[in-house]
């Protein structure tokens, strides 16, 4: 009798997670098929952090405030054993969070069973539509923090649901833990402790009143996880090649740990009614963003309908509900929206759950069109949010910043020097560390970021490098105010050498010594055709007096010159000045050399097989008109 009870126990028990499970494995199917692969390269603000998680979890490193220690040495564990089963170190750690978030809405569908007894088809439907939001969605794809909060917050849910079913000390301590573990992780997880304590109480009072030293156990519990700091530390004293700040300090450890470094110039009332009504646009677009508004509102009434039944469930799902929401409309700038209201949508979907459970009990016939307008709503997000999540997820920004750099490393591979390159921190920084520390593609460069000091690092080395893009963010007087007697010259076609002292009259051979006529002559020029369509040409400039004028510089391939028309020209490569757009000849001093860079690529098929590039200055005259000086002409067999 025994084995047909615990048989038909087993089928009943697996028949209630068929749903869950179905939806998970949907969920699992789609995230599998847009994980971030790569570097990331975008600069959206779901993903500024990204990058530098990737490349702490493939080093054991450490990440920006406020840390995140737990979520650190999990994920860095995980990810060594998916690269340790074929994958890519940038995959490996986007994985991660797809583990999180299965296993997050796993456990939300288990508290969504307690709370729709017999609606587990509903449950599963919920869960799907939740894992198809825009904030769920891309944060199970893509190496963050946000997936192991949103693990801690539905296990919380789940584990404070059980103690208010049965009390068990044991399982007391698991939450309390849970809670210490959510908090240690994210402060803004916090609100979790009323929350639970809400679904529990009174159960742990009588235990409590036993003796002082349960409400020490407790304590001990929330207490623990916050030992995971001691990795920032640690990682630092043991030189870890990725760390954030300066953790192995007391003034460093404590401001990663409060967040101090910006929280607190971000926790500011709105002055005015106009900033509270910013505010309040601000909370609606954002929460909008993630499900429709009528969702939402079913969610609040499924939710009052649930305080009916059950005030203190419905009342501490409420308050989940509506303290983040609440919070960013108090202080919009101390956090992204998006992933901090994830804790109050699972609320919010569970109470449209629990309205649609209740109708559907009300009226056994709605039942299947509460089943069909869960799956429609599925279906249009999946459709909707597919092409954004795609396009952050396939961003080709970080690929392309390691591109860029390689021929640098390249060339200090044949010249035995290490040169170092200054990135802002951000993005681009990122792809060069991963490119520098995690896949060795760049190995022979030195890494800085605008903390440096560029000052001893120049006169140390004669220069730094970075890319020309980023002499929009830094421009020549940012530089000239910490390189004395800055000179800019080109190192490869997109990056730039920031030095001290010019190129010197010796460093470059007079080869060509052509005149331009304008004051100024190519001493040397070459060309470097990396492949049939494509040519690397390097132009040594010199002034042979002062130059009073601005002149552009324009590059071009033709298939024959002087070119007769617009057929004629294969491809062409114009800049306001010399050297990406940043070093105006009118800046120039007599006699200095000039190095520059250019690439032209083209389309044409077949190439002809003779053809010739063309160097030139020109200018615009005051009446509008093109002033071309004289062109040097290489020929291409």
């Amino acid at each position: 009798m025994r084995p047909l009870l615990s048989k038909a126990v087993t089928q009943l028990l697996f028949s209630r997670l068929v749903p869950g499970l179905m939806a998970i494995g949907l969920l699992g199917l789609i995230y599998a098929t847009t994980l971030q692969r790569d570097i990331n390269g975008s600069v959206h603000d779901y993903v500024l952090d990204t990058g530098e998680i990737q490349v702490a979890l493939n080093l054991w490193g450490t990440i920006h405030y406020t840390g995140y220690p737990l979520y650190t040495v999990l994920s860095a564990l995980l990810t060594e054993v998916a690269g340790g089963l074929g994958m890519s170190p940038a995959l490996a750690a986007s994985a991660t969070s797809l583990i999180w978030s299965l296993l997050a809405l796993l456990i939300f569908y288990l508290a969504l069973d307690h709370i729709l007894p017999g609606s587990t088809i509903l449950a599963g439907l919920t869960v799907l539509i939740v894992g198809l939001g825009e904030t769920f969605w891309l944060h199970s794809v893509i190496a963050e923090v946000y997936s192991f909060s949103l693990l801690l917050v539905s296990l919380a849910l789940l584990l404070g649901i059980q103690l208010r079913e049965c009390w068990q000390p044991g399982k007391w301590l698991a939450v309390v833990f849970v809670l210490g573990t959510a908090v240690a992780h994210h402060r803004s997880l916090l609100f979790l402790l009323p929350l639970v304590l809400l679904l529990a109480w009174p159960r742990p009072w009588p235990w409590f009143q036993q003796g002082v030293r349960y409400v020490f156990y407790s304590l001990l519990a929330f207490v623990v996880p916050f030992l995971a700091y001691l990795y920032l530390p640690l990682r630092a004293y043991q030189g870890a090649l990725w760390v954030y700040g300066q953790p192995d300090t007391w003034p460093g450890f404590w401001q990663q740990f409060t967040g101090s470094e910006v929280v607190g110039g971000l926790l500011r009332l709105p002055g005015n009614y106009a900033a509270w009504v910013q505010n309040l646009h601000f909370l609606y677009g954002h929460l909008t963003q993630q499900f429709p508004w009528f969702l939402l509102l079913a969610g609040l009434v499924g939710l009052l309908w649930l305080f009916r039944d059950d005030w203190q469930v419905g009342l501490a799902f409420l308050f989940g509900a509506g303290v983040l929401p609440l919070f960013v409309l108090l202080f919009p700038r101390a956090v992204w929206a998006p992933a901090v209201l994830m804790p109050s949508l699972l609320c919010v979907a569970a109470g449209t759950a629990y309205l649609l459970h209740k109708l559907g009990q009300k009226y056994p016939g709605w039942r299947p069109l509460g089943w069909a307008g869960c799956l429609l709503l599925s279906v249009f997000l999946l459709v909707h949010n597919l092409p954004f999540v795609n396009m952050l997820t396939r961003d080709p920004g970080g690929r392309a910043m390691i591109e860029r750099l390689q021929p640098v490393s390249e060339l200090a591979a044949l010249s035995g020097e290490r040169p170092t390159v200054a990135l802002p921190w951000g993005t681009g920084f990122f792809a060069a560390a991963y490119g520098l520390h995690v896949t060795h593609e760049l190995s022979e460069l030195v890494l800085v970021d605008h903390r440096a000091d560029f000052a001893a690092i120049a006169s140390a080395e004669g220069g730094i490098l970075t890319p020309g893009l980023y002499l929009n963010y830094w421009p020549p007087a940012w530089w000239e105010s910490r390189v004395e007697n800055a000179h800019y010259n080109a190192v490869s076609p997109e990056v730039i050498a920031i030095q001290r002292v010019p190129l010197s009259d010796a460093e470059v051979p007079l080869e060509d010594d052509f005149d331009l006529g304008n004051g100024i002559r190519i001493r040397a020029a070459a060309v470097d055709q990396v492949a049939a369509e494509r040519a690397v040409i390097t132009v040594y400039w010199q002034a042979m007096r002062p130059i009073e004028r601005d002149y552009s510089v324009a590059v071009h391939w033709l298939t024959r010159f002087p070119p007769q028309g617009p057929t004629d020209i294969v491809a062409q490569s114009d800049s306001l000045h010399p050297v990406q757009g940043w070093n105006p000849t009118s800046k120039w001093a007599a006699g200095e050399v000039v190095r520059d860079v250019y690439v032209l690529e083209t389309t044409a098929d077949p190439l002809p097989s003779s053809t010739v590039l063309a160097i030139t200055m020109y200018h615009i005259d005051e009446s509008g008109q093109f002033v071309n000086n004289e062109s040097f002409v290489l020929r291409q067999e």
